[in-house]
């Protein structure tokens, strides 16, 4: 079955199921929800059951010729009026192999009125062998005339413990480090799989360390860490991807979650830093600043990240600061 190797989103899973099964399909479907939960493979999927079993094989390499699929292009990443009205053009000629045509179309709410527009039309009045699945993760962005045109069908982050089972069975990780990259996937399977690729992450134990500081008062070694922590987010090659920095801020989130879970006295099995915990009990002898002041302090780093501001600069003002 197209489904059977999907997990989470069980809800969207049984209505399409439901649609195909009573050849109630909507020719127009709009998936909304947050990147990363699956909406592209549900597409797919849906492909498969729209077209048939002997197709699988294609549409699973997207490889298929009835298989449309459109990304946004270029520095702004949009859709373009002429892609769009190349698309319209291939809704006018029959499939090739398939008995129906399926066009997915990624982030949906990057296509500018002009081109969804030029659409608009096509989806009022699609082609009986044609069928169109609009992915996003901003509905509030589509445009309201496009929206209203479609089938609409929710999507959710994916439960921790579906992704912490899959990280184990599919990656082979174990229990502890399958939890780690579990929590910090926060529901996104696309995020699970990338931290299953750099799950050494250089930056963690001088994090760890910069965490385990009696700041002021430990300052100077701060100042040498925190340049250590920078240098190793930073690619040795000029071509190669730079690290994430929100891993950063989210493993110190759960690091002060952590505390006060300690100080509550609640069971050790709920805590993320379960590799840290004589790190942990040490630390609860400093001050502890309240959770909501770590997490407006976070927002306020991250922003500052995206203003070009240094790395080891944002630690600063954040670790000074709560």
């Amino acid at each position: 079955m197209p489904f059977s190797q999907l997990i989470g989103n069980d809800l969207a899973q049984s209505a399409l199921k439901r649609m195909a099964s009573q050849s109630s399909v909507p020719n127009t479907l709009l998936f909304y929800g947050p990147d990363g939960v699956g909406k592209s493979l549900f597409a797919i999927a849906l492909a498969e059951l729209l077209m048939g079993p002997c197709h699988a094989s294609k549409l699973s390499s997207q490889n298929h010729p009835d298989l449309h699929i459109y990304r946004p292009e270029g520095k702004s990443a949009i859709h373009t009026v002429e892609t769009i009205r190349k698309l319209i053009d291939e809704t006018s000629l029959p499939p090739y192999e398939a008995p129906v045509k399926v066009f997915i179309i990624h982030d949906a709410h990057q296509m500018l009125p002009y081109s969804s527009n030029a659409l608009l039309k096509t989806l009022e009045e699609p082609p009986f062998h044609c069928y169109f699945i609009l992915l996003t993760s901003s509905l509030d962005s589509i445009l309201p005339t496009i929206a209203s045109r479609c089938r609409k069908v929710p999507f959710f982050p994916i439960p921790q413990s579906q992704i912490e089972s899959l990280i184990k069975e599919k990656w082979e990780k174990k229990p502890e480090e399958a939890r780690r990259i579990a929590f910090l996937s926060h529901g996104s399977l696309s995020k699970a799989k990338q931290l299953t690729q750099n799950t050494q992450l250089p930056w963690r134990n001088q994090l760890l360390e910069i965490l385990s500081l009696n700041l002021p008062h430990d300052y100077p070694q701060f100042q040498k860490l925190a340049l250590e922590l920078e240098q190793s987010c930073t690619p040795e090659e000029e071509e190669a991807p730079l690290i994430d920095t929100d891993a950063i801020f989210e493993e110190i989130a759960a690091w002060y979650r952590d505390l006060h879970l300690l100080k509550e006295q609640i069971a050790p099995e709920y805590l993320y830093h379960l590799d840290s915990m004589d790190r942990l009990k040490l630390a609860l002898s400093n001050p502890l600043p309240p959770l909501e002041k770590v997490l407006e302090q976070i927002a306020k780093a991250r922003l500052a990240l995206q203003r070009n501001i240094r790395l080891r600069n944002a630690l600063e003002n954040f670790f000074l600061s709560i």
